[in-house]
């Protein structure tokens, strides 16, 4: 039973990326994943309710990797980087969800939807901001709080927008064979942009 639970959430994962959210139907979920109609209800009431639990799961997941990094002893600059790495691998390995997080944020059409990301949002903002004044406590209060936002934002545009990621690369094929590809250079953005903003580890 559970595996049908799985399957319900990776077809709906696919089929939000492909369609979006308001173009996807309960049906076309139900037969991507194998599983009839009543099986979707039983487990998730609705669609909005498939996509709640969708963002919840990788939420929790997120949150059992940064309260690792709570757990660990290190520098705040050690810190600070490997909270971020950790965050975009977590996204590049979720990628169609990380998607359509990013979507349903950005089109803020439904309330519940919106708010459940935003209180996730705001569950990690606290640490992060903390980490980041930990390693620059003179850091203006806006650039730190901008600081994860404009990281986010690079990581989402990179994982959302294939195709002008394989423009600038020159390479038509480039993100939909190099998903590990994706992550080294995010990696390195990344750790130019906090060497810029807070100095070299």
């Amino acid at each position: 039973m559970e595996d049908s639970r799985s399957k319900i959430l990776n077809a709906s994962a696919r089929l939000f990326v492909k369609n979006g959210f308001d173009g996807t139907s309960v049906r076309q979920i139900a037969k991507e994943a194998g599983v009839n109609i009543a099986m979707i209800s039983y487990y998730f009431k609705s669609k909005e309710g498939v996509l709640i639990d969708l963002i919840s799961e990788t939420a929790r997941q997120l949150k059992e990797k940064t309260d690792h990094i709570k757990s660990l002893d290190l520098e705040p600059r050690e810190r600070v980087s490997k909270l971020f790495i950790t965050i975009i691998d977590h996204f590049v390995e979720h990628d169609m969800v990380s998607y359509v997080f990013g979507t349903e944020l950005s089109l803020n059409r439904n309330r519940n939807i919106v708010d459940l990301i935003l209180s996730i949002v705001s569950k990690n903002q606290k640490y992060t901001y903390e980490c980041i004044k930990a390693c620059k406590p003179n850091i203006d209060e806006t650039l730190c709080k901008m600081i994860p936002v404009m990281i986010l934002g690079m990581v989402n545009k990179a994982l959302s927008t294939p195709r002008a990621l394989d423009t600038a690369l020159d390479n038509q094929s480039f993100s939909s064979n190099n998903k590990s590809e994706i992550r080294r250079y995010l990696h390195l953005f990344v750790q130019d942009y906090l060497s810029l903003q807070l100095g070299k580890e």
